[in-house]
Parts: structure tokens; sequence; C-alpha cells
């Protein structure tokens, strides 16, 4: 029987030698390689569906507003519905601080306000509170033109806020009780200022006495000798009718003021390639627009101004710039913000 069993496994090794099957190995069977991680994002053919919630001090009809309003119509057009969105003006989700406050949670998709207002909340947005932080209009748009990528990069990084458009807008200035000429004019006097610190700062440096004070109370202040003035872009200026307890409009020019969208920067980088797209062209034609719009505005309002008798008095700015330079000495967190600009020039 073992005879028998070696002569079997005898012949077996020869067949197999014949055949060739121990000169060349079995083709190795390739496997489907493992799908690169690529987090949460989605692919570029996902479907989508938002529903956002815009917030913002503003009344529902400042210009900022409006243009906010369309900028969540004309992403609502080109996603094909797929995000829609509310604005909640004056208030409603609560001031500046609880609408970022949102904007971190979730609760909020979207914070409409001015850059400076942002600067109590980080300090890289104080940049856009300083005093004569552009040469002219021209080196405003150059800078925004040329940096604005740049520039949203670095708030992004600083303060993990996402900002979308640049919603153009037109310089503060003072309107006043008395009539001021010069620097020295402006010496104690009461000025009503937002609570903003860069803004209070600006007019301590002027040497008046910048007294902070809700909107809604500076009508009645003016008028009961609590405050000499108030500072605004003439367009609020007019719509609040400040005009008619102070006659006279100084041209101080010394603080612009500019708003835009604000999303929160780890949601924004969560929402597909596409629709990151839309958001980004979309912004770029509200800043546009929003040109178009302030620089006819500021026209109709100063023809109103005349019409109604204010006194407009345009004094020798460069003291004004002189008095407020130590500023930029005081405030070293906006100094890449700055870096920006100053290659604009």
């Amino acid at each position: 029987m073992k005879k028998i069993l070696s002569l079997i496994m005898a012949a077996a090794m020869i067949l197999c030698l014949l055949a060739g099957c121990g000169s060349t190995p079995a083709p190795a069977v390739k496997e489907d390689p493992a799908p690169a991680d690529k987090g949460d994002a989605a692919p570029p053919d996902a479907d989508y569906s938002y529903h956002w919630k815009l917030a913002t001090t503003e009344t529902s009809d400042y210009y900022m507003t409006v243009l906010a309003q369309e900028f969540l119509d004309m992403v609502n057009e080109r996603t094909g519905g797929k995000v829609t969105g509310e604005v909640f003006a004056s208030g409603q989700l609560g001031g500046l601080v609880d609408a970022l406050e949102g904007l971190e949670l979730g609760t909020v998709d979207i914070v409409m306000d001015g850059f400076s207002s942002l600067g109590e909340v980080n300090p890289i947005f104080d940049a856009w509170g300083m005093p004569y932080l552009y040469d002219s209009q021209e080196h405003r748009y150059s800078f925004w033109d040329n940096h604005f990528d740049e520039c949203a990069d670095l708030v992004a990084n600083e303060a993990n806020i996402r900002m979308v458009t640049v919603i153009d807008g037109l310089n503060r200035n003072l309107s006043c009780t008395k009539e001021v000429n010069s620097l020295e004019d402006l010496k104690g006097l009461k000025i009503r200022v937002p609570t903003i610190t860069t803004y209070m700062r600006v007019w301590e440096c002027f040497g008046t006495a910048p007294v902070p004070m809700a909107l809604s109370e500076v009508y009645t202040s003016i008028q009961n000798n609590v405050v000499d003035g108030q500072e605004n872009d003439i367009m609020l200026t007019m719509a609040m009718n400040f005009y008619e307890v102070c006659p006279y409009a100084i041209m101080t020019e010394h603080v612009p003021y500019e708003g835009s969208l604000f999303f929160n920067e780890e949601t924004f980088q969560s929402y597909p390639e596409e629709l990151q797209q839309i958001i980004l062209e979309v912004g770029r034609e509200i800043t546009a627009k929003s040109r178009t719009v302030v620089s006819g505005e500021e026209e109709k309002t100063l023809a109103k101004m005349e019409e109604m008798g204010v006194t407009i008095i345009r004094p020798d700015l460069e003291e004004f710039r002189e008095a407020t330079r130590v500023m930029y000495e005081e405030n070293t967190d906006i100094a890449p913000v700055i870096s920006l600009i100053d290659k604009a020039r």
C-alpha cells in the first residue's frame, strides 16, 4: 500500500513540473484602494439644503439691510432654491454680541453689521474704527479690490469669522449745535458717540468729552443740551432728523463706515464648494452695487441738507489727522490689516 501511495505522489510531482506550476508565480489579486478621507466635505454633485437666519441691529429699511436681503435672494436663485433665508432686523435676535454668539453656536447663520462694531468682540476689527484709514475713496476701493481675499483669510484665522462682501458706506461726520471750523473749536464739547472703543478714543484725541449713548436718546439729549452734537454718516443723521436740532454739519470725515455679511468660518468651510463659490460671487456683486447706491444717496442727502438750510463746514483736516495719529501706535493688534491697506497706497 505504501508503495502505491509513493508512486501516486511521485507522479503528481512530475505532472506539476511538466505544467510549469513551480516556475511562474500566481498573479497578485488587485484590491481597490481605500477611499481617501475627505472629512465632511461634500462631493461636487452632492445635494444640499439650507435655511439661513440673518441677524442685524439695523432697521429693515436701511440700505445695508436691503442689500443683505438681495444677497439672500440672489443666492436662493443661483442655487435653484436649495438655499433660503430671512432677515431679522432691528435686533430681533438680540444685540450684536448676542448675534455673534449665535453665529458661533449655529443658531444664527449670518450677521450683518459694520466692521468696526465687531471690534468689541475681536481686536482685529478695530482696524476699521481707526481714523483716516484711507487716503481717499480711490485708495479704499484699491485696497478692497486687490486685497479682499487676503484680508478675509486674515480675519478668518484671527476671529473664526468669514466675511464674504464689503458693503460700502460713507465716512462719519459731526453734526453740532455750534459752529466748528477747527480742532480748537471742538475743545470741551460733549459729543455723543456709539459705545465703540475706537470711536470714543477718536473724540478724546479731538479734545472733546465723548458721551456714549443709545441712538434713540440722542435727539432729545441735543434738544435739552445734554450733548452738543453727535457723529454719524450724513444719511443716518438725516434719517434720524438730527439736523433739525444740529444746524451745523462739520465734515470731519474721521472714520469710514463699511459693513459686511459675516459667517462662522467653520460653517462656511463645511458648505459644498459650489455653494461657497456662489456666496463669494454674489458677495462681489453686492459690493459693486453698494458703491453705486452710496454714491447716489450721498449726493441726494447733501442736496437735502442745503435745502433745509444746514450749514456745511469743511475744515482743514490735517490737524485732525495729526491729533489722532497716536492711535496707530496704541493699537498693535491691527498691524496685519494696516499692512495690507498700506500696500494699496
